[in-house]
C-alpha cells in the first residue's frame, strides 16, 4: 500500500470513528431526554384521573413484550444461557428495579412535584455508597461522608426546609420516593455482577416479566379491595397514553442509551446522562407549570451539584 493510500485509509478510519462517536452522543442525549420525561408523562396521567397503580401496571404490561423483542434482536450477541440460579436472581432484581422501586416512586410522585421527585431519586448513589461500605465492611471516607451530608441537606431543603407548610405537604410523598431510591440502590448493588454474567438485556426482559406479574397481582388486590373495575374504567385514549409512557420513558431510553454507550463508552455515557435531572426541571416548569420556593430550588441545586461531582469523580 502506498503512502497516499495509507493516509486515505487512516483518514477514512478517523471519519468513521468520529461519526460513530457523534452518533453515540446523539443516542445518549435522546435516550436521556426520554428517560427524564417519565415524571412529566406520569404527572399528565395523574391530571387525567389515572391512579398510580394503574399507570405502573400498564407501563409494565406494555413494556415487557418490547423488552422481549429487544432480547430477540440482540440474542446472538448475549452471553450463554444462564443457570437457573442466575435466572431467579434476575427475577429478584427485577422485582426491586421494576416493581418495588417504581411503585414507591409513582405513589410518592402523586403528592410532590416532578422536580422534587427527580432530585430525591437522584440521591440513589448516596445509598449505593452506604450499602457498599456496609457489605464490604469498610469505613466511609471523609469526602464521601461530606457528600452524604450535603445530599441530605439538599433533600431537606428540596422538600421544603424550614418552610413548615411546604415541608408537611411534601413529607409523605418525599419519604416514599426516598424509599424508592433506597430500593433502586439495593438493586444496583445486587445486580452489578449479574449484568456481567447474563447481560443487561436478558436481565431486563426477565426482571420486567416477573415485575409485571407481581404488579398485576398487587393491582388486582388493590382494585378489589377499593374500587372494583378501576383498572378497566379508563377511556381508550388513556390506554394509548399508558402505551406511550411504556415506550417513550422506559423501552426507548434503554435501547438508545445502550447503543450510545456501545459507541462512546459507559463513563462518557454516565456523564451525559447527568443532564437528565436538569431536563426534568425544565420540563416541570414548562409543561406542568410547577413552581418551587427559593429554598427548594437551593436544595435541588445542592443535590444535583453533589451527585454530579460524585458521578464525575467515579
Amino acid at each position: 500500500m502506498s503512502r497516499e493510500e495509507k493516509s486515505t485509509a487512516e483518514q477514512s478510519g478517523h471519519i468513521q470513528s468520529g461519526v460513530r462517536k457523534a452518533a453515540g452522543v446523539v443516542f445518549m442525549v435522546f435516550g436521556t431526554m426520554c428517560f427524564a420525561s417519565k415524571s412529566i408523562f406520569v404527572k399528565w396521567a395523574y391530571e387525567q384521573g389515572a391512579q398510580p397503580e394503574a399507570v405502573l401496571l400498564y407501563r409494565q404490561l406494555f413494556a415487557a413484550p418490547l423488552f422481549w423483542l429487544i432480547f430477540v434482536v440482540y440474542r446472538s450477541k448475549l452471553p450463554a444461557k444462564p443457570e437457573k440460579a442466575e435466572i431467579f436472581k434476575a427475577y429478584a432484581a427485577g422485582l426491586l428495579c421494576f416493581f418495588l422501586s417504581p411503585l414507591l416512586d409513582f405513589i410518592g410522585l402523586h403528592d410532590v412535584s416532578a422536580i422534587v421527585e427527580r432530585m430525591i431519586v437522584m440521591s440513589y448513589p448516596m445509598f449505593v455508597l452506604i450499602i457498599t461500605a456496609f457489605v464490604n465492611k469498610k469505613m466511609i471516607s471523609g469526602q464521601t461522608f461530606a457528600a452524604i451530608l450535603l445530599v441530605n441537606a439538599g433533600l431537606f431543603l428540596a422538600v421544603g426546609g424550614w418552610d413548615v407548610q411546604a415541608f408537611e405537604a411534601n413529607l409523605s410523598g418525599a419519604f416514599l420516593i426516598l424509599l424508592s431510591a433506597v430500593a433502586y440502590a439495593v438493586y444496583l448493588v445486587v445486580a452489578g455482577g449479574l449484568v456481567r454474567q447474563i447481560g443487561g438485556i436478558r436481565m431486563n426482559a426477565y426482571g420486567m416479566s416477573a415485575a409485571s406479574l407481581v404488579m398485576a397481582g398487587y393491582a388486582l388486590f388493590r382494585a378489589t379491595g377499593k374500587q372494583p373495575g378501576i383498572l378497566l374504567s379508563y377511556p381508550p385514549a388513556m390506554y394509548v397514553f399508558f402505551m406511550i409512557i411504556a415506550a417513550v420513558t422506559t423501552v426507548i431510553p434503554f435501547l438508545f442509551m445502550l447503543e450510545g454507550m456501545k459507541r462512546i463508552g459507559a463513563e462518557r455515557g454516565a456523564v451525559i446522562s447527568m443532564i437528565g435531572p436538569v431536563l426534568t426541571i425544565f420540563g416541570g416548569v414548562l409543561f406542568l407549570n410547577e413552581r418551587l420556593t427559593s429554598i427548594q430550588w437551593l436544595g435541588c441545586f445542592l443535590v444535583l451539584l453533589t451527585i454530579s461531582l460524585l458521578e464525575y469523580r467515579k
